[in-house]
C-alpha cells in the first residue's frame, strides 16, 4: 500500500509543479505584454504632443 500511495503523491506533486510552471509562464507573458503596452502608450503620447504642441503627460516638455 505504501508504494501505491507514493505513486499517487508523486502524481499530485507533478501536477502541482506543472500547474505552477504554467502559471509562471503566463505571468511572464503578461509582464511582457504590459511592458509592450506601456511602451506603445509612451510613444503615442509623445506623438500626440509633437502633433498638437501640447504637454499631455505633464512632464514640462513637448515630445
Amino acid at each position: 500500500m505504501g508504494f501505491l500511495w507514493e505513486i499517487v503523491q508523486s502524481g499530485f506533486i507533478y501536477h502541482q509543479k506543472k500547474k505552477a510552471d504554467s502559471i509562471q509562464d503566463r505571468v511572464s507573458y503578461l509582464e511582457d505584454q504590459l511592458h509592450r503596452t506601456q511602451d506603445t502608450i509612451r510613444e503615442l503620447v509623445k506623438k500626440i504632443e509633437e502633433i498638437h504642441g501640447l504637454d499631455v503627460n505633464g512632464n514640462g516638455r513637448i515630445g
